[in-house]
This record gives structure tokens, C-alpha cells and sequence, in this order.
């Protein structure tokens, strides 16, 4: 992309267009392993603020100001966004400006001093006991109720994002497919965020009722369908499926507003609570733990308090050789 400096209104720029960047910036991602969702998502935010910016007259990203950013933000709260939703579409923009800045098309930060404040509360999953409880009551009368039930029960063992639960596929016999469930090793195999393989276990009763499901699955998916998890139509079951399946139960017994999400918090929440920060990473696939700490890290802390008490108490060294 040209780096001819060119000077507008008394300002030299790169003539880089908005467009330019974020089909540049998305393109980078891409190659870095981003997921579909997570391409679409990101370009469905920037695409809405190059429209906005445009509409003031800037089009191309080295003119871009903080007086203009205010304006958007102020724009999306006319809209009727929630300052939670403000505040991602702000890091995704915070995110193709650091990509501008290293490209040297965009000279300041214009994101530097926009900020939205709101309070961030803590997701709150119901316990273990009762999503334990919702899944041992879901009935195993039809084909359906085997496959939610096989379904919430493996997006619970495995801290599953949903996408990782509809992506299964049935294991062929001659090779393993990149989204799978190893019955025999009791371990899921798929790819995480950033394209990167992941192996997570499961226990036994997970697999006993995931193999329930198997047993009849055949009755409703259509032939050669790969997916493991089918709707009535005998199709891959589709992301609003799902959801309203879990909805479903959960508003049965007791636990409205449930879904995929608060399974996953839930599991990866109780794994750092009993084993720490690092199992949790490993369990919920962060590139990064500083993400899990983010969420976990309260939990996390007071899991290594507790090995502290129990296993490194300042007088028990001196205590086990003589006394104090």
C-alpha cells in the first residue's frame, strides 16, 4: 500500500482510506488465524465508524481525531447502545489505530482520551449442583431430548464455546476430524480462537451420554451429514438452535436465562477454583493468561491463599523438625 505523504487542510497524511485499513488491518488478522465470527464481528464495528466518519468529511484514517471518536461514541449512545457495547466497538477501533500507527499511516491516537466508563459486573453462572441437577432431570424419550441433553452435558465437561459444540463432527474411522470427540480416549479435539488446536478431557458419564445419543442419531441426521449434533431437519444444528434448546431447559428447571456461556463460565470457574489459574487457562484455551485472569483471577488468588495455609504455614517447616 503507497506511502506517499500528501498534505490536506495544513495536515500531512498517507492517503490510506478507512476502507483501505480495515480491509488491510482484517486481512492481517485473517492470516493470524481469527475466526469468521470474529472477522465479521470486528468489520461489521469499523465499517459503521468509517460510514460515521465519512459523513463528517474524513475519509482517510491519518485524519482521524479524538473530537471525531467523541462523536461516535456519543452516536452510539443516541442509538440506544449499551455502554458495555460502546465500550467493545471503542477496543476495536483502539485496535485498527495500534495497526495504523505501526503501518505509519496515522501519526497520534486519537482513541487516546475517549474512554466509557460503566461498571463491569461479574457474570454470575448459576452452581454446579443445580446445572448438574437441570441435566440428570432432561427426559431421554426422543431422539431430541438425548441430543440436548448429550449436547449441554459435553458443552459443560469440555467448557465449550458454542461454536465448539455445533462445529463437532462425527469421527470418521479412517481419520480424525479437526472438531471431533475421541470416544475411546475421552478427549475432544477441536480449534480454538486463533486457529490453534485444542485437546480437552471429558469423563466417563459424559461419554456414556454422548454415546446414548450416537445410538440413535442415525434415525434422524440425513446421510452423509458429518455433524455430530443434528437438528429435526437431520441438518447441522445452527448456533439459534441451540440456544433456544438450553433456553428451553433451563426455563423447565429453574434456571432462566441459561446458556452455552454460563456453562463454560461455570466449569472453567470451579477448575481454577480447585487446581488454579493455569488449569483454568488450559481448560478454557486462553492464548493468554492474563485472559483467564481477568475473569478468574479473584478465584485464582484465593485458590493459591489456601495452598499457602495449608501447605506453606510460616512455623510448620520448624514445627515437623524440633519446634519452634
Amino acid at each position: 500500500m503507497t506511502a506517499n505523504i500528501i498534505t490536506i487542510a495544513g495536515h500531512n497524511v498517507v492517503p490510506v482510506s478507512m476502507d483501505q485499513a480495515i480491509a488491510h488491518y482484517l486481512q492481517r488478522k485473517r492470516l493470524r488465524g481469527a475466526a469468521l465470527n470474529t472477522l465479521v464481528a470486528y468489520g461489521g464495528d469499523l465499517h459503521d465508524f468509517a460510514a460515521f466518519a465519512e459523513l463528517q468529511g474524513v475519509g482517510l484514517i491519518g485524519l482521524l481525531g479524538e473530537h471525531l471518536v467523541d462523536r461516535w461514541l456519543d452516536m452510539l449512545g443516541h442509538r440506544g447502545l449499551s455502554l458495555r457495547t460502546q465500550g467493545r466497538k471503542l477496543v476495536v477501533l483502539r485496535q485498527l489505530v495500534r495497526h495504523a500507527q505501526r503501518e505509519g499511516w496515522l501519526q497520534h491516537d486519537p482513541t487516546k482520551d475517549c474512554g466509557v466508563r460503566f461498571n463491569t459486573l461479574p457474570v454470575i453462572a448459576p452452581e454446579l449442583a443445580p446445572l448438574l441437577a437441570m441435566l440428570d432431570q432432561v427426559p431421554v424419550a426422543t431422539a431430541q431430548d438425548l441430543r440436548d441433553r448429550a449436547m449441554f452435558r459435553l458443552a459443560l465437561d469440555g467448557a465449550l464455546r458454542i461454536g465448539d459444540v455445533i462445529g463437532l463432527d462425527v469421527q470418521q474411522p479412517v481419520m480424525r476430524a479437526r472438531h471431533s470427540v475421541d470416544l475411546q480416549r475421552r478427549e475432544i479435539h477441536t480449534v480454538g480462537k486463533g486457529g490453534k488446536p485444542a485437546c480437552v478431557p471429558i469423563n466417563q458419564r459424559t461419554v456414556q451420554w454422548l454415546e446414548a445419543w450416537l445410538a440413535v442419531r442415525a434415525d434422524v441426521a440425513r446421510g452423509g451429514e458429518p455433524a455430530m449434533f443434528v437438528s429435526n431437519r437431520g441438518t447441522r444444528i445452527t448456533r439459534q438452535q441451540a440456544h433456544n434448546r438450553i433456553k428451553y431447559w433451563g426455563a423447565q428447571f429453574g434456571l432462566p436465562g441459561l446458556h452455552f456461556q454460563l456453562l463454560r463460565h461455570r466449569r472453567v470457574g470451579d477448575v481454577v477454583e480447585t487446581l488454579g489459574l493455569e488449569a483454568g487457562q488450559h481448560l478454557a484455551r486462553h492464548a493468554k493468561k492474563s485472559t483467564t485472569a481477568n475473569v478468574y483471577g479473584a478465584q485464582a488468588a484465593a485458590v493459591v491463599r489456601h495452598v499457602l495455609r495449608e501447605h506453606a504455614d510460616l512455623d510448620a517447616p520448624r514445627a515437623r523438625v524440633g519446634g519452634v
